[in-house]
């Protein structure tokens, strides 16, 4: 696969302190920078005026409209330019940029390549680890698949599985929705080790109002 038919989709939410680094590794790593798509979700800070500088594409939402809502705006603009695959990766400096390579040189022939925070999961605030293991075992059961980590960010995505695959969701719950369709309509799904930084960046996550978004996509998919 050549590096200028893959792209990466970054959905940021005032993250002025860390995405123009990203940005500026994921350059460095020979990625096309138009092919670099950062979806400012309506931030309340200096991220849309960092990113229009940088030269990479920019998707603006005057407001926020959700993780998941900047993912699927992301997609949708890679695949309209002819695009293969599409990395994904957190604003937030949580994933180690240079970890890319390893994704490229994973053998395993495979729609969907996902990476495990299995060795960080002490490491991450205790709130954050609960949701984790609760989702990714619910999505497991609506898998029929072990899913390790339902909530990685951090993925090598084939474009072609949105041919079969509609998102619904627009918020958290997403990539769990992703994953669920993914393996439903038997596409090839695996795993990789990544290193994870947790340091002060503050979580957007909702604790309440995203377990019942989730709650609510589970139980909609029981019947789809």
């Amino acid at each position: 696969m050549r590096k200028r038919d893959i792209g990466v989709v970054i959905p940021a939410y005032n993250a002025e302190a860390t995405i123009k680094d990203i940005i500026k590794e994921l350059a460095g790593m020979g990625l096309k920078k138009e092919n670099i798509i950062v979806i400012d979700d309506g931030s309340a800070d200096q991220t849309y005026r960092i990113v229009k500088g940088l030269g990479v594409t920019v998707i603006h939402h005057p407001k926020n409209l959700g993780k998941g809502a900047s993912l699927k705006d992301g997609f949708n603009l890679a695949r309209s330019r002819a695009l293969k695959k599409v990395f994904t990766l957190d604003a937030d400096a949580q994933h180690q940029v240079s970890e890319i390579k390893n994704f490229f040189s994973h053998r395993s022939l495979c729609n969907l390549l996902i990476g495990i925070r299995k060795n960080n999961l002490q490491a991450m605030p205790w709130p954050r680890r609960l949701v984790n293991r609760t989702v990714s075992l619910v999505v497991s059961l609506l898998s029929d698949k072990y899913i390790p980590d339902a909530q990685c960010g951090f993925r090598l995505i084939d474009l072609k599985i949105f041919d079969r695959i509609k998102l619904k969701t627009n918020r958290y719950q997403t990539e769990s929705e992703l994953l669920i369709k993914a393996c439903r309509n038997k596409y090839r799904i695996d795993f990789i080790p990544i290193t994870t930084r947790y340091n002060s960046e503050k979580s957007y996550i909702k604790p309440l109002i995203d377990t019942i978004r989730f709650i609510n996509m589970a139980v909609r998919s029981l019947w789809r």
